[in-house]
């Protein structure tokens, strides 16, 4: 008897019961998205867009990747890595002689901002849709 006693409580801790299995499915967690940083996401594009203009300065172009600003200790981190809610991006031309920066979303949606800019500096914005160089500039 004791042995049928120490057993069930083993089983019990063990969680081996004889209850039914749960057969509703695997269960789906829904870990929130944070909210887009538009601050973080300016102070991004305005140390790209001033590394840019110093790697300018001692190489005669710009530079074509965030890793070659890092490597040139130029910036501390890949920017696209720390932009708060938003995926910058970096677009040079194809001679090195100009190049646009756009700042998006992570998670669109029809109220968030995106961010444009190229080697004037001037920062453009819009609600709900893509930055282009026509977008109004942000003060």
């Amino acid at each position: 008897m004791k042995r049928c006693l120490v057993l069930v409580v083993l089983l019990t801790l063990a969680g081996c019961t004889n209850a039914p299995a749960d057969k509703s499915g695997p269960t789906t967690v829904q870990i929130p998205t944070p909210k887009a940083d538009d601050t973080a996401a300016v102070k991004a594009l305005k140390e790209v867009y001033l590394g840019q203009e110093l790697y300018l300065q001692r190489n005669r172009r710009y530079a074509l990747t965030f890793d070659e600003l890092v490597e040139s200790h130029i910036l501390q981190q890949d920017p696209s890595k720390s932009a708060g809610g938003y995926e910058i991006s970096l677009h040079p031309a194809a001679d090195a002689e100009s190049y646009t920066l756009a700042a998006t979303p992570v998670s669109p949606s029809a109220s968030a901002r995106y961010f444009f800019t190229d080697k004037t500096g001037v920062i453009r914005a819009e609600q709900g849709k893509e930055a282009t160089s026509s977008s109004s500039p942000i003060s």
